[in-house]
């Protein structure tokens, strides 16, 4: 018996029409259907396939590659194979710093961080919560460690409350590690005046 094996991406837009004079060219109620045989496809084909049926549903280039990416370089991703694909599509970086440098461009960095959080403050004074650019401000990221914010201390975690954490526990378990809620009392995490 041979194998026969086909894949078949189905968009199913059902917006009833309505026409509009800002964008006239949008269509309403219309099925995109991609269909191809499977049975002798590699990953790479796959891929191709879906970024085809992404176009015709009307992603960007960029959205595209930027989705891609997120899926090979997601939180859930093993670090040795994210290095390997790296390595492989040669993605490293070429350049080698000196400790210097490396200490100098770290520094930079830090200054940019608290001048846009700065800068944040000063374009709403009275918001009562911490900005997005204070928060990156406040987040050690260390460029040795840049895969862990935090410095490893996660905000409301039981490793930080264990050192004195006094950020919010279950308001933060739902909450990505590098966006979590800070209180500015808390000694490890709260903003330094």
């Amino acid at each position: 018996m041979t194998y026969s094996a086909k894949v078949k991406l189905i968009y199913i837009n059902d917006t009833p029409p309505q026409y509009s004079e800002t964008f006239p060219g949008i269509l309403d109620e219309h099925t995109i259907t991609i269909e191809a045989p499977a049975q002798d496809l590699n990953v790479h084909q796959y891929f191709a396939l879906f970024k085809s049926f992404l176009r015709a549903i009307d992603f960007t280039e960029y959205n595209i590659m930027d989705g891609a990416c997120g899926v090979a370089f997601g939180e859930f991703n093993t670090e040795d194979n994210m290095k390997k694909l790296m390595e492989e599509y040669d993605l490293q970086d070429k350049q080698h710093y000196s400790d210097s440098d490396f200490c100098a461009m770290e520094a930079m960095e830090t200054e940019i961080r608290d001048l846009k959080a700065k800068l944040s403050r000063i374009e709403n004074p009275g918001n009562p919560n911490y900005t997005d650019e204070e928060m990156d401000a406040m987040m050690p990221w260390n460029g040795m460690d840049a895969m862990m914010p935090w410095g490893g201390l996660v905000p409301g975690s039981d490793e930080a409350v264990k050192q004195g954490c006094r950020c919010p526990i279950l308001d933060n378990q739902e909450m990505p590690d590098g966006r979590k809620w800070v209180n500015g009392d808390c000694p490890i995490h709260g903003k330094k005046k």
